[in-house]
């Protein structure tokens, strides 16, 4: 465990980095302090208006930027200036109706302290890419270029141990239905389960390994939407950046969502796959992973809940199973238009002949004080068990965020 003074002065940063967030936003905030509990406050319960990718993250639709300019931001563009900020690089750079050009910037600053481990400081450029989607009447093609100095290995051109060209997604679509309410796709896509959020190392992102960062799969992808029901189905072909075939993944990855209410989405998700070698264990291996979430805007309208838990099963050939429940709680507080407060729960038993249960609390300040640009501070405490002894890691993560 923490040494007591180890403890304390982790807390104490932790408190510093949340204080000196608040004070800016009680600085910088403005006069009206309107609501935006995630997109579901402004009733937006699927991601298809803002995002190119149907269950969202990826490049933004004019749509989604003019939201952006908008909604999104503490300091929310003039008419005239959102105009400018629906095209590439702040709107420097024309381009016409049938492409969008849109890249991200982020960096981070960590320091995370481990029981019985020397202090950890990083500083990490976590994202550095470019992207471009293409309308050609019922066809659409959409990707992603990008730089990564260390890690991000699944979605890697190169074959370096760092400094690798990388692309997360590159796939090609075509609307079907009336009013385009069918989409198929055909490329490296996100895999469609769960809630897509931002913090992909939340373990219900990493043990049903389905984040946004690098574990995109190859594959054949059918989205719909109709009614309150929306939801999409993939049939996963394997992860081509991955050497050699044996080492890639097959199966599916499905989820469906229905709005029962303007402030109320029930979803369920389920995933399969199967590969003849695992990287790790060498051995023929089948994994799942099967779940519910919810996403509820509360009758206090500034406050919105995200929760999500899952059932993972892992089978490797004459291996120990690996099982177990993992999820979290998340609730987001608008304190003013952009500045948002969130407390994040999260808790896992996934492991070999049931280990004691993990649990993680997150603290985080998210301010999206310009338009193009976010801050976000997050002080993560997490009590790891197993069937040894328990650790514990405190983490403090500074990040920097641009899109053009």
């Amino acid at each position: 465990m923490f040494a007591r003074g180890t403890r304390t002065k982790w807390a104490l940063d932790v408190l510093r980095a949340l204080g000196l967030a608040f004070a800016a936003l009680l600085l910088f905030a403005p006069a009206r302090a309107s609501a935006y509990p995630w997109m579901i406050r402004h009733g937006y319960s699927e991601c298809t208006p803002c995002h190119s990718d149907p269950s969202g993250s990826g490049p933004l639709t004019a749509y989604g930027r003019t939201i952006g300019n908008s909604l999104l931001s503490t300091i929310s563009s003039s008419h005239e200036n959102a105009e400018n900020g629906n095209r590439f690089l702040f709107g420097l750079v024309p381009t016409p109706d049938w492409l969008q050009l849109g890249g991200q910037l982020r960096g981070a600053f960590l320091r995370s302290k481990t029981a019985g481990a020397p202090l950890e400081r990083r500083t990490i450029l976590m994202q550095a890419d470019l992207s471009a989607t293409i309308h050609a009447g019922r066809f659409l093609a959409s990707g992603s270029l990008g730089y990564a100095h260390e890690g991000a290995l699944g979605a890697a051109i190169t074959r370096n141990t760092e400094n690798n060209l990388i692309s997360r997604e590159h796939w090609l679509g075509f609307t079907l239905g009336a009013e385009s309410t069918l989409l198929l796709r055909a490329g490296r896509m996100n895999l469609p389960f769960g809630i897509r959020n931002v913090e992909h190392t939340l373990w219900a992102r990493t043990l049903t390994v389905t984040n946004i960062n690098d574990q995109q799969q190859a594959g054949l992808s059918f989205a719909w939407r109709g009614g309150i029901f929306h939801g999409e189905l993939m049939a996963i072909a394997g992860n081509f950046q991955l050497r050699p075939d044996d080492y890639r993944e097959r199966g599916y990855s499905t989820f469906l969502e229905a709005a029962v209410t303007p402030e109320l989405v029930l979803g369920a998700s389920s995933l399969v796959t199967h590969r003849d070698l695992s990287p790790t264990t060498l051995t023929e291996t089948w994994r799942q992973a099967h779940g519910l979430h919810v996403r509820y805007v509360t009758p206090w309208e500034p406050l919105v809940v995200l929760t999500e838990w899952d059932y993972v099963f892992v089978s490797s050939r004459d291996q120990p199973w690996r099982k177990g429940i993992v999820g979290y709680t998340q609730v987001d507080l608008e304190a003013a238009q952009g500045a948002h407060f969130l407390v994040t729960g999260e808790a896992s038993t996934v492991g070999v002949d049931g280990p004691p249960p993990s649990w993680g609390l997150w603290l985080s300040y998210h301010w999206f004080l310009l338009p193009h640009s976010d801050l976000r501070i997050d002080g993560i405490f997490q009590s790891l068990g197993s069937h040894s002894e328990r650790a514990s890691v405190g983490t403090l993560l500074l990040q920097a965020h641009v899109y053009l």
